[in-house]
């Protein structure tokens, strides 16, 4: 059994056409082969579990243990784990093997469910804005704001493009005037991590100058410090989090814990999960313990 209506544990061939061959008839049913054993089936499960939940209802996962049902892999011509497969209509319409970030799942996912007309208007607004209409793409989201002024995908959406047009103002001004029951939504709290990184970034040198000097002045903690700001206000999470490290292994209270503390914004910005963070939260428990 499952805790959640959106995920459907397969137990056996008969399961499979219900809830997955005639089930798909209705909506995208995706399919999760793994195994106990399978390493990269453990990094999967959650994510593809919180995407069910997140979009609620809108797919259902069937999870298919493939040490309690070789058959069924069989038949399905599964050969690597994990393997996932998306159905519709009782077909196979897309599959990916092994684990990926949620982002490039969530892509995958939403060829095929059925996005309300929000959504689809906020995607279509940030094509504006990857295109350089910037403008555009604010005047787009401010009238889906007249027309959904209760749905906060919307000020979630605007306060992205401010932060990624770098208005930090606007940005911190539309976080502030949010109901405090949303400012404690998991995104909200993305948005205000990254928007602190990008102001104390403001202003600082490139990356490859801040890299120039850091090989000058390997030891130098502040110059450190700084290039990793600036690499999370670029999204280069992996190097950030490498020399956040760094700083901790020669001062653990380095600037009354600043590195500790942009290390749990930068687990926080990418919703605590993940390859990513579980390598980087595990590597900062030794070096704290």
């Amino acid at each position: 059994m499952s805790d959640t209506p959106f995920v459907i544990n397969i137990d056996g061939m008969e399961s499979f056409q219900a809830n997955v061959l005639e089930l798909s008839a209705q909506l995208p049913v995706v399919v999760d082969f793994w195994a106990e054993w399978c390493e990269p089936c453990k990094i999967l499960v959650p994510i593809l579990t919180k995407l069910a939940n997140d979009y609620q209802g809108e797919f259902i996962l069937a999870k298919v243990n493939c040490d309690e049902q070789q058959d069924l892999a069989a038949q399905a011509g599964v050969r690597n784990l994990p393997t996932v497969m998306i159905f519709k209509d009782g077909k196979v319409v897309d599959n990916f093997t092994g684990a990926k970030p949620e982002n490039e799942i969530k892509e995958i996912i939403d060829k095929y469910v059925n996005a309300d007309p929000v959504t689809d208007a906020i995607n279509s607004a940030f094509e504006l804005f990857k295109r350089g209409e910037e403008e555009q793409a604010l005047e787009a989201l401010k009238s889906l704001n007249a027309a959904y002024p209760e749905n906060f995908k919307v000020h979630f959406a605007i306060a992205e493009l401010y932060l990624e047009s770098e208005k930090y103002d606007l940005c911190q001004d539309l976080i502030n005037a949010l109901p405090a029951n949303i400012q404690v939504e998991n995104e909200v709290k993305s948005i205000k991590s990254r928007l602190e990184v990008a102001i104390a970034a403001d202003g600082a040198p490139e990356i490859a100058e801040l890299e120039q000097q850091l090989s000058e002045q390997p030891d130098n903690l502040e110059l450190r410090f700084q290039l990793a700001n600036v690499q999370i206000a670029k999204q280069d999470f992996e190097n950030a989090l490498e020399n956040l490290l760094k700083i901790l292994q020669k001062d653990q209270n380095f600037n009354d814990n600043a590195a500790r503390a942009s290390m749990l914004k930068v687990f926080e910005i990418l919703g605590g999960q993940g390859d990513l963070v579980r390598r980087y939260r595990s590597k900062l428990f030794s070096l704290l313990n």
